[in-house]
């Protein structure tokens, strides 16, 4: 009984081997044998080939025109044109023998536009950046926002130039490059870089130089009535400055000290001009307030006085303004300097500036 059920086995076995076979050999006897096919392209386009096993004479069709073939011998040449879109595509080739059909799928893939950052920065004093690019289509500028930025192209970078300097040392300053990737003069689709100028970081060598100072001789109007030709030379190189010309000519050889800041401002303190020999008299550049409510004030010290603010770029030339430094604290502001003799602590008298007067309020710089 066990022979018979295993003999039943194997031949149920074989019958059905038999028929996968048959199956398989009628399956493969209508379909056109491919050796090989390289027909994936870029957007670039180019030619590949289909390698076919068919000894026999055989057809090939495609149904699509951005696709044409060749055939020679055995093996069919694929030309694809460039594919100027932002889709990809594919196309479909139909192999037939006889009564024998195969299918091969090409495919195209779109444009693409790639850059090494979509987000340049470019020097606070002015300068240019420059983003590498690749794409298989042309490049052209669309439009900049922020009139003190330029952008055009060269070879394979985008150039960023920023002719001037930002005219802010606490705020950076912003604009958008659109770029428009094109095929023949049309605009296949755009793509925005960033662009930010960092803050104008005044280094010390910035503020060397001759200015006209601007000031009043009251300290209840910021306007200004008077002015004088200044120069801001080295005192001690990174650290301060000689302000010459604001003295009268007998005195201007001890000239008033302005700091360099590390934040990039300058400012002007409380400071003693000169001792007398053999005295105890000393002449100060003294801080002066606003008007309060009790009246007007002087502050023999060291440490109030003014610093540089609205410091302005725009014209190519440096302007700042002095305000007070917040050191002397509320209720008073400083508004301007005064130029005193004291006895110790006695007030001797005011002396005479460059202009004949002692009092320099609201003073602000533009470099000549």
């Amino acid at each position: 009984m066990k022979k018979i059920y295993l003999i039943q086995i194997l031949l149920l076995s074989i019958f059905l081997a038999g028929c996968d076979s048959t199956e398989y050999l009628e399956f493969e006897n209508t379909q056109v044998k491919i050796e090989s096919a390289n027909v994936n392209f870029s957007a670039l386009g180019g030619t590949g080939e289909i390698v076919v096993a068919e000894s026999n004479n055989f057809t090939a069709t495609v149904d699509q025109t951005w696709c044409s073939l060749n055939v020679s011998g055995n093996v069919i040449s694929v030309t694809a044109i460039p594919n100027m879109s932002i889709s990809g595509r594919n196309a479909r080739i139909t192999v037939k023998s006889g009564n024998k059909v195969n299918y091969v799928s090409v495919t195209q893939a779109s444009i693409t536009f790639k850059t090494e950052t979509d987000n340049a920065t470019i020097d606070g004093k002015g300068g240019e950046a420059r983003i590498a690019y690749e794409t298989e289509a042309s490049l052209a500028i669309d439009t900049v926002t922020g009139s003190w930025l330029t952008a055009s192209i060269d070879g394979n970078e985008i150039v960023l130039q920023a002719a001037n300097a930002n005219p802010s040392i606490s705020n950076t300053r912003s604009a958008t490059v659109t770029l428009a990737i094109q095929n023949q003069g049309t605009t296949l689709f755009t793509y925005d870089i960033s662009v930010t100028q960092e803050k104008n970081y005044l280094v010390y060598e910035d503020y060397l130089g001759t200015y006209t100072m601007y000031y009043t001789t009251t300290n209840t109007s910021p306007t200004p009535t008077k002015s004088l030709t200044v120069t801001l030379s080295a005192k001690v190189e990174g650290e301060s400055y000689k302000l010459e010309g604001i003295l009268a000519p007998a005195f201007d050889t001890n000239h008033v000290t302005v700091n360099y800041n590390a934040n990039g401002t300058v400012s002007i303190l409380g400071q003693i001009m000169f001792k007398y020999p053999s005295t105890t008299w000393d002449t100060w550049f003294l801080p002066y307030s606003k008007p309060t409510p009790n009246g007007n004030y002087v502050n023999r010290s060291t440490t109030v006085g003014m610093v540089s603010a609205d410091i302005d770029l725009s014209s190519g030339n440096l302007k700042f303004s002095m305000v007070d430094n917040g050191v002397w604290g509320t209720p008073y502001e400083v508004a301007g300097f005064l130029i005193r003799v004291y006895d110790v602590s006695t007030n001797m008298g005011n002396l005479a500036g460059a202009d004949g007067q002692p009092y320099y309020f609201f003073p602000s710089f533009e470099k000549q």
